[in-house]
């Protein structure tokens, strides 16, 4: 009797030793292995003291919330709980959960375009996963994403390489889903590449798989990724039949792509010289919602304008093409910046939960630190002048650290700003970037423009007799005003004493005309052009010398 009490002591110590463990983390892990995260968010909302558990137990509560955070979409919440996990699995043999929290961590890195430290995660995970333990799923999963991040990064053979071996994978699960997703993952890579035979090559093989196993609802898709790779290689023909074949197998309520392949019709129609064609599909496919369609349709109608001849057709949907391109532009600036913001205020509160943890490793050392002193105080009870020599010891030890965190905090404060001025100039650099580029676009966009006029140029050097007409000096300032918001008006308004002349010399130099081909439009010598301009920016503008003209226009 006595030996049994003494074996159930024994391990009700080993259980409280190890930690309360509590049975519905295991319920919401196999509830997440079985995808379904909304029921394990319900079970671990249920637990309130999760500081109670093992270290084991805590590991696992970290990684089971952070999936489920992952899922909902809570990615701030995410850091803290990851580095616990991390921590743990790292030191442990348990490569299965290491597995899954690498991988959530670096889909949450992804997830706030971090691509490179997305990376790092999943290259970590890789050896791991090749382990007995870890299941194909998980395999899976990661090369899988490995190679949609090298996309991202455009190394597309590493793309290739990740893909190929989820393939296999894929097979081995005898998962016709997973092995077509991985089919057209190498049948990207391929085309991005500029190797189309090999593109083509996958993506039969994936059309076959589909054929066999009746996944029509697959086949669009497959025969829009056969449209791209003949689009690519110049086969517009057969091109469009793979477009027809995509079209006969959408549902009618699809309007959103069935717009959208009309428009790659009206597009390879133009290429094939079958303008009446061209023309029909391009009015079907005007109710595509799609602002990147729009912007293809307008640009690619305009090739066909200009192909016909019909010149000021071109010019009317070359401008609702940059109008398009502009608001395109300026959504794509305002995403690019609520991007950056977010990204501060993830990277703000991943600082402070890193600061709160050493706040907190810190307040359980000094309350170590406290007991310590007390037990000893406990023991040199007897001697007055030793408890008061302590006590004042105490009290300058503890303004001392007082005095070291404000120090602290002093210079956090000063690295947060340095720190915010940086962010703050890689924006500033990052627009002008983007306006330069903008300035750059436009000025080739004037002389696409101007270009049935500008190719006297070279007649010039056959005969030397044409001279531009009134007219077609007219022409070139209605373009430069409408593209470069009333630019000989303004330019005219800040510099009075710029003649009619004048403003035509600065609109060739808009359109990045070197000095020999105005030379050549204004029948004068290299020299005298030189000295123009010079007089121009000079004693027109009253520009100081280490400026040319061409740097005072550019962005005006």
């Amino acid at each position: 009797m006595k030996q049994k009490l003494l074996l159930g002591t024994i391990i009700a110590l080993l259980f409280g030793a190890c930690g309360r463990t509590d049975v519905r983390l295991h319920c919401a892990d196999e509830l997440i292995e079985q995808n379904r995260k909304d029921s394990a968010s319900l079970i671990l909302a249920g637990i309130k003291y999760p500081g109670a558990f093992s270290k084991s137990d805590r590991a696992l509560y970290a990684l089971l919330a952070a999936e489920v955070a992952r899922n909902e979409e809570r990615l701030d919440e995410i850091d803290t709980l990851l580095t616990v996990a991390l921590d743990y699995y790292r030191a442990s043999v348990d490569s299965v959960h290491l597995v899954r929290t690498l991988f959530c961590a670096g889909q949450v890195a992804r997830s706030f375009q971090r691509n490179e430290e997305a990376m790092k995660f999943f290259l970590e995970a890789l050896p791991y996963s090749e382990g007995q333990q870890v299941g194909d799923y998980w395999r899976y999963l990661v090369n899988t994403w490995a190679g949609v991040v090298a996309a991202k990064e455009r190394l597309f053979e590493d793309k290739i390489r990740y893909s190929q071996k989820a393939l296999e994978i894929a097979r081995r699960m005898k998962n016709v889903s997973y092995e077509c997703i991985s089919l057209g993952d190498i049948a990207y890579g391929h085309l991005f590449s500029g190797r189309y035979d090999s593109a083509l090559h996958y993506t039969e093989i994936m059309h076959e798989i589909v054929l066999r196993d009746s996944l029509t609802s697959q086949l669009p898709y497959i025969y829009t990724r056969f449209q791209g790779i003949y689009t690519q290689k110049g086969d517009y023909a057969l091109a469009l039949q793979y477009v027809d074949k995509a079209l006969r197998h959408r549902a009618p309520t699809d309007s959103a792509n069935i717009t959208g392949h009309y428009a790659e019709k009206a597009a390879m129609f133009g290429k094939l010289v079958q303008y009446d064609s061209a023309y029909y599909y391009f009015h079907k496919s005007e109710p595509c919602p799609d602002p990147f369609t729009q912007e293809a349709r307008y640009y690619n109608m305009a090739d066909t304008y200009y192909a016909m001849k019909r010149y000021k057709d071109a010019y009317e949907y070359l401008l609702r093409y940059t109008q398009i391109d502009d608001s395109i532009k300026a959504a794509t600036k305002s995403s690019e910046l609520i991007a950056l913001q977010s990204l501060y205020q993830h990277e703000r509160l991943r600082a402070d939960n890193l600061r709160w943890r050493a706040q907190v490793a810190e307040h359980k050392h000094r309350v170590y630190w406290i007991i310590a002193i007390s037990v000893t105080l406990l023991w040199v009870a007897g001697g007055i002048y030793l408890i008061f020599y302590r006590r004042n010891r105490r009290r300058l030890i503890i303004q001392q650290k007082q005095l070291i965190g404000q120090q602290e905090q002093i210079i956090a404060q000063q690295e947060e700003l340095r720190h915010r001025s940086e962010e703050h100039l890689e924006n500033l650099q990052k627009i002008n970037e983007l306006q330069q580029k903008e300035g750059e676009l436009k000025g080739a966009f004037f002389r696409q423009l101007n270009f049935s006029i500008l190719q006297q140029v070279g007649e010039i050097r056959k005969n030397g007799n044409i001279i531009f007409s009134d007219k077609d000096w007219d022409v070139i300032t209605e373009n430069a005003d409408a593209i470069f918001n009333n630019f000989t008006l303004r330019l005219q308004d800040s510099y009075p004493e710029l003649n009619k002349e004048d403003l035509r010399y600065c609109c060739m130099v808009k359109m990045q005309l070197s000095q020999s081909e105005m030379a050549q439009i204004m029948h004068l010598e290299k020299d005298s052009v030189k000295k123009r301009l010079k007089r121009i920016r000079v004693d027109k503008i009253g520009s100081g010398s280490g400026v040319t003209l061409e740097e005072l226009l550019r962005n005006f």
